[in-house]
C-alpha cells in the first residue's frame, strides 16, 4: 500500500507538473506568441484523448501494468524529447516530445485508473479510494512546487530561463524512472492476500471484545 502510495504521487507529480509549464517555455525558447501557444494545450489534449481509448483496448489485449509501464516510458521520452528541443532550439522536435507526452498522460491515466481499483478491496473501500485520494493532493502539491518554485530558483541561478525549464523537465523524467522502479514492487495478488489477512485479524479482534 505504501509503495502504490508514493508510486503514485511520484508519477502524477511529473505529468502534472508540467501543466503550467510548457506553454511559457515554449513562448521564451521559440518565441511564440500567446495564440500560438495556446495551440499547444489542443495538441496535448487530442492526444490525451486518443491514448484514452487506445488503453482501453491496450488493457483487454495486454496486463495492466504492461499498459502503465508503457504510458510512463511514453511520458518519460516526451519531457526528454522536449528538453532536447529546447537544447537544439527545434520546434518541430518540441511538438513531437508535446504529442508523446499527450499519449504517455492518456495510457497513464486509464491504465493507473484500473491498476488504482485492483488495489482497493470491498470490506476496505473508504480507506483505500481515500489514500489514493491523498496521493493525488500530494502529487499535485509536488508538482506545482516543482514547476513554479523549481523553475525560478533555477532562473536566479542559472540567470537563463531556458535551461531552467529543460532542467525541471529531466527531473520529471527522472522522477518518472523512478515511480517504473517502485511499481516493481507492486503486487496485486500480494495485496489483496495481505488485506484478506488484516480483515481475519479484524474479526478475531472484533470476537474477542465482544
Amino acid at each position: 500500500v505504501t509503495r502504490f502510495f508514493w508510486y503514485l504521487a511520484i508519477l502524477l507529480a511529473a505529468i502534472l507538473g508540467q501543466d503550467i509549464l510548457l506553454e511559457p517555455f515554449a513562448g521564451e525558447a521559440f518565441g511564440l506568441s500567446v495564440r500560438d501557444t495556446t495551440r499547444i494545450t489542443a495538441v496535448w489534449g487530442s492526444c490525451v484523448l486518443v491514448a484514452l481509448i487506445v488503453a482501453g483496448f491496450l488493457e483487454n489485449r495486454f496486463t495492466k501494468k504492461l499498459v502503465v509501464k508503457l504510458g510512463a516510458w511514453t511520458a518519460l521520452a516526451g519531457f526528454l524529447t522536449i528538453s532536447l528541443s529546447g537544447i537544439f532550439h527545434n520546434l518541430p522536435t518540441f511538438y513531437g516530445g508535446v504529442v508523446l507526452l499527450g499519449i504517455g498522460t492518456g495510457l497513464s491515466t486509464t491504465s493507473n485508473l484500473s491498476l488504482m481499483f485492483e488495489m482497493t478491496t470491498a470490506a476496505q473501500v473508504g480507506l483505500f479510494i481515500g489514500a489514493w485520494g491523498m496521493s493525488n493532493a500530494v502529487s499535485r502539491l509536488i508538482g506545482t512546487v516543482l514547476s513554479g518554485a523549481v523553475r525560478d530558483l533555477l532562473t536566479q541561478v542559472l540567470q537563463n530561463p531556458v535551461t531552467a525549464y529543460i532542467v525541471v523537465f529531466i527531473i520529471e523524467a527522472g522522477m518518472l524512472a523512478v515511480s517504473l522502479i517502485i511499481l516493481r514492487g507492486i503486487d496485486v495478488k500480494a495485496f489483496h492476500q495481505q488485506a484478506e489477512k488484516t480483515s481475519i485479524i479484524e474479526r478475531a479482534a472484533m470476537a474477542t471484545d465482544i
